[in-house]
């Protein structure tokens, strides 16, 4: 599971993984690694916008460098990113490197390189830092030493890194998100609609691995001249009172002459206090007994619905 972290008061932080009975130990310095691109003309006539270098190894970590070339917009001219990525951090077991880097688009003819200098953190396949940008025109124009005889030099010099963690201290929340999601449709028929007086209850069906309920008003207290529909957590559900379900569900009445389905979207979090969440007017009470509107048909009305369980939230 991705899990999210919400904190009150102060922010998360990133602190040094420390070896045992050790202090925090960075890879060697090492010299500034240079990518060369010779016919950069031809790579830009190329679909991909972004391209990548090979790996190289600084401060004990493996890098790559990736060059962007694209427009924020339609009508926006283009630009040239350059950015550092690790190889090392890994996604899977929450690992990050924390480094202190420079990076370079080397000016080849009057020595004014393009270079931005400062710290990032990478974390799998993401990077959280800077990136040296420059507009293509400026690239690439007639007077520009960057780009000379079609070739072009690309460069980062990592000065520290080492690998982190993130420090848990002061959360107070963490949302816990599910991988795969793959809501089922739960169909419920109400027959003898008209006939109905009181609060109508859904069987149980499962979704997500929990349980989970329709509740309907149709036109009675406390939501009179309205048809009222809620999600509820079925109460069988032994839920830890520090846990809540993070869900996304939605409720359909069909409308089954017409095909124009009244349908309602929403993301929650439910608990074990058995509160459900849902629509106190889903549907005025004139819509819902109206012919023409085709939700009820031979006295029977069709409610469709769906649970993705998103994740559970943990309260500590």
């Amino acid at each position: 599971m991705a899990k999210v972290l919400s904190t009150r008061s102060t922010s998360p932080r990133y602190v040094p993984i420390l070896p045992e009975g050790g202090e925090k130990k960075a890879g060697e310095k090492t010299n500034p690694f240079r990518w060369m691109i010779e016919g950069f003309c031809t790579l830009l006539n190329q679909t991909a916008e972004t391209h990548s270098s090979g790996n190289f190894a600084a401060c004990g970590f493996t890098w790559k460098l990736q060059l962007e070339i694209k427009s924020s917009g339609e009508d926006a001219e283009k630009s040239l990113s350059l950015c550092l990525f690790s190889a090392e951090a890994s996604s899977s077991t929450g690992s990050v490197v924390k480094a202190n880097y420079k990076l370079l688009i080397y000016d080849q003819l009057y020595g004014e390189h393009i270079q931005k200098e400062g710290e990032g953190y990478f974390h799998g396949t993401s990077q959280y830092g800077l990136c040296c940008m420059v507009p293509l025109k400026k690239f690439n124009g007639p007077k520009s030493g960057l780009l000379v005889n079609d070739c072009c030099i690309f460069g980062a010099e990592v000065m520290e890194a080492f690998a982190c963690k993130l420090d848990r201290e002061g959360v107070s929340e963490c949302l816990s998100m599910k991988k795969e999601i793959t809501p089922p449709t739960y169909t419920w028929v109400i027959k003898n609609f008209s006939k109905l007086s009181a609060k109508q209850v859904s069987e149980v069906f499962t979704s997500g691995g929990y349980g989970w309920r329709l509740q309907l008003y149709p036109n009675i207290s406390p939501y009179t001249n309205s048809l009222a529909m809620f999600m509820v957590l079925d109460n069988s559900v032994a839920l830890p009172s520090k846990t809540r379900v993070y869900v996304d569900y939605s409720i359909c009445l069909v409308d089954q002459i017409n095909g124009k389905h009244e349908k309602l979207s929403v993301q929650r979090q439910f608990s074990s206090d058995g509160v459900g969440w849902g629509w106190h007017k889903f549907l005025e009470w004139k819509d819902m007994q109206n012919p023409s509107r085709g939700f009820l048909r031979n006295d029977t009305c069709i409610v469709e619905a769906s649970v993705a369980v998103l994740g559970e939230v943990s309260i500590t």
